[in-house]
């Protein structure tokens, strides 16, 4: 009985694996987030707004250049480095800044995503700050 159990629970085990969604490739999350940066632009400015796409593991993108991020995503909505921040004074940040990208209403609090810059201007690692 018990071996029927355990075969049975292996058996469900093995489907739950086999039925989960494969990760989506990189150029499916950048489609995704770019859908969320326009519905954010979209909604009213009433109550707090965060982005569900603030729940997407944004680590499929870790290795993607600089240039096709923001190409996806629009201009970066600030620039940070060590000791300086701000809002950028073009259409990307000064090469030694990291480029991060609001997924909140400005003036807001909430999600950013964030490009840690190599030298290479690739996003060596891409993940979500949360500023709650």
């Amino acid at each position: 009985m018990t071996r029927v159990f355990s075969m049975a629970v292996s058996l469900l085990a093995a489907t739950l694996v086999a039925c989960r969604a494969p990760p989506p490739t990189r150029t499916e999350l950048l489609d995704k987030l770019h859908q969320c940066r326009d519905e954010l632009a979209k909604e009213q400015p009433t109550g707090k707004f965060v982005s569900p796409c603030a729940k997407l593991d944004p680590s499929p993108l870790n290795g993607i250049s600089r240039n096709e991020l923001a190409a996806a995503l629009g201009p970066p909505t600030f620039c940070t480095g060590l000791s300086e921040g701000g809002p950028p004074l073009g259409p990307d940040c000064p090469p030694q800044l990291n480029p991060q990208w609001s997924f909140h209403r400005i003036g807001g609090v909430g999600p950013e995503l964030s490009c840690d810059t190599d030298d290479q201007q690739r996003c060596e690692v891409v993940s979500w700050i949360h500023l709650d």
